[in-house]
């Protein structure tokens, strides 16, 4: 072949090209149109003679779509893709890239691609449709490590970014296997966040609240774990369990309070150098008594979670139109209506936005208040029309009290105790003299105005700040902001079970080895995380980098059922909710591909 071979990366109008060599070479497509974007093109006189993908999965990689035009094998051009592929992975500091292949397995050995047991496969790369879809029980699993487990700088800490639930849960394993580390609390106290809606009851008993490695710590100490079938407020999972788990002279003594996490970075190295990466330090900068301080540590467990980023009113994920200006007329999250907070809504007006959990709780407070203090109104708009999966599963629920929240919202709707707002999309309030008034479109685009509105409870759920991780590589889903293989799982555009395949280190780590997102962060905006999948994560993750990969595989996790699971577009905040842990069980089966083979 005469014309010179160029290399380009594939765009969304190749796509034809490419599906034109895989059929021809009897390779599977499924997929291989949403992952075009990681596909690289052999192009000779504007013609696409090549192709090869490299799908991204966390911190590996999977090689697929080898081909070349018929009639131009032998001519290198194959090489030149796949060498061309590995540069870039190795590159972007990626562990390892794998592929599926049923007629090369000796091509492949000879850029040292070593067989493996198709079991032994990295999860997120199971979920993918090439081993759906590519017929795992004829094709051999190949492998190619890209770098070693980083070398830990001898005493440097594992830190723990927040002292919640889960970032106490990382705490209790790092003792458990003697790993040194420091925990950095925004808060003055553990469990600040939880301390935040002190008042609200989960829906989960406490048997799924207490971690169990933190229950092991404690245990010598006399403490004695609550009844496992009552239900806890917040607070007292904070005041029974997070405290004095904090008290423990081996977790006080590395534990630093108000001590708030502006940056995360690599020692010596911004975002975009590569060479010596793994083996620099992690910085952690934060703000402690007004000084800003660093902390040099081997690994970092971002436990941040989200509930410090609430969501705005506005349908378009922007604060409405004057919604800053009337800040001091708006809550964000689930306000002590019955107790510290009863004068500011006791005989007033207020309206609840929101279709999750935590609106169901301002909604059934602010009615019993209604109760006991005439005058006392309130108001409910959702941006859903469709409001069965608000109102959840009910008895079908696997958390009974999670069922009986929604049945009990449902009831107050049907009662008339409400006015109610169906597919209302906020875009503006506004100050009418001491009163407010929200606008916005119903679900046909038709304007919609709420007046006479007093006080404005804003529960349209939380998201991730990414700010603090910015000189890091990290690999998101890229509209929940999710680690990328919890993305499409737990995308309530497309489901609204309140389950999730069983997920660990692997799902949870990024480009940036050493670095994991665990707890509600790990989901980003989705708004479909419980307590126990936290636990679960912490305990993955902290085994991985005790170098026990064997445990750290090794992940049990089963979510119970909302009752209102749907295969179809569901509206995205109304899944279950984050409000109450969920029970960590036996592995989900694995589920067999069709008898196909991937040709």
């Amino acid at each position: 072949m005469n014309t010179p071979i160029t290399l380009r990366q594939a765009g969304a109008s190749d796509w034809p090209a490419v599906e034109a060599l895989l059929r021809a070479h009897k390779l599977p497509t499924e997929g291989a149109r949403d992952h075009l974007a990681t596909y690289l093109l052999a192009v000779s006189g504007g013609e696409v003679v090549g192709c090869a993908g490299a799908e991204i999965h966390g911190s590996v990689a999977l090689l697929r779509s080898v081909a070349v035009a018929p009639g131009l094998a032998g001519q290198g051009i194959g090489r030149l893709l796949v060498e061309r592929l590995l540069q870039e992975a190795r590159a972007r500091d990626l562990a390892a890239i794998y592929l599926l292949t049923v007629t090369a397995p000796e091509y492949f050995a000879r850029y040292g691609f070593k067989r493996m047991k198709i079991e032994d496969a990295p999860r997120a790369l199971k979920a993918s449709a090439e081993f759906q879809g590519a017929c795992p029980a004829c094709a051999a699993l190949m492998a190619l490590p890209l770098r070693s487990a980083p070398a830990a700088e001898p005493g440097l800490p594992v830190a723990v970014l927040g002292a919640g639930p889960v970032g106490l849960a990382a705490v209790a394993q790092l003792v458990e296997r003697g790993l040194p580390f420091v925990v950095l609390e925004a808060g003055e106290q553990v469990g600040a966040n939880l301390s935040d809606y002190a008042h609200v009851q989960l829906f989960s008993p406490w048997r799924f609240d207490v971690d169990a490695a933190m229950a092991r710590l404690l245990a010598p100490t006399g403490w004695s774990a609550p009844p496992d079938a009552e239900l806890p407020r917040a607070g007292e999972v904070v005041e029974r369990v997070l405290k004095p788990f904090a008290a423990l002279p081996q977790v006080a003594a590395s534990l630093k309070l108000g001590a708030r996490v502006t940056a995360v970075s690599r020692e010596g190295l911004d975002k975009v150098k590569t060479a010596g990466r793994e083996a620099a330090a992690f910085l952690v900068r934060y703000v402690q008594d007004g000084r800003e301080q660093e902390l040099r540590a081997r690994a970092v467990i971002d436990a941040t979670g989200t509930w410090n980023q609430p969501n705005p009113l506005g349908a378009n994920g922007l604060k409405a139109l004057g919604e800053a200006e009337a800040s001091d007329r708006i809550f964000y999250g689930i306000p002590d209506v019955a107790g510290a907070l009863r004068s500011r809504y006791e005989g007033r007006r207020t309206l609840v936005v929101g279709a999750g959990h935590s609106a169901a709780n301002a909604l059934l407070a602010l009615a019993e208040l209604a109760k006991s203090s005439p005058g006392t109104r309130l108001a409910w708009a959702v941006r859903s029309p469709v409001l069965q999966r608000v109102f959840g599963g009910g008895s079908a629920d696997a958390l009974p009290a999670r069922g009986a929240l929604g049945a009990s919202l449902r009831r107050l709707r049907d009662s008339g105790a409400l006015e109610f707002f169906g597919g209302l999309r906020i875009d503006r309030v506004e100050r009418m003299g001491d009163r407010l008034r929200v606008s916005g479109l119903d679900a046909q685009g038709q304007p919609v105005a709420v007046e006479g509105i007093d006080e404005i409870v804003c529960a349209t759920g939380q998201r991730p700040d990414l700010s603090l991780t910015a000189e890091l590589r990290l690999k998101l889903d890229p509209w929940l902001e999710s680690t990328e293989a919890l993305g499409p799982l737990i995308d309530p555009n497309l489901h609204s079970c309140g389950t999730v395949r069983p997920h660990g280190h692997r799902e949870l780590a990024h480009p940036e080895p050493g670095f994991y997102t665990v707890g509600v962060k790990s989901y980003g905006r989705a708004p479909t995380f419980l307590m126990a999948t936290g636990f679960e994560q912490a305990r993955s993750v902290v085994a991985a980098l005790a170098g026990d990969l064997a445990a750290a595989d090794r992940v049990e996790l089963e979510l119970p059922e909302t009752g209102v699971c749907s295969a179809g577009p569901a509206e995205a905040g109304t899944a279950s909710g984050c409000c109450g842990p969920a029970p960590a069980v036996a592995a989900l089966p694995t589920v067999a591909a069709a008898p196909r083979c991937c040709g």
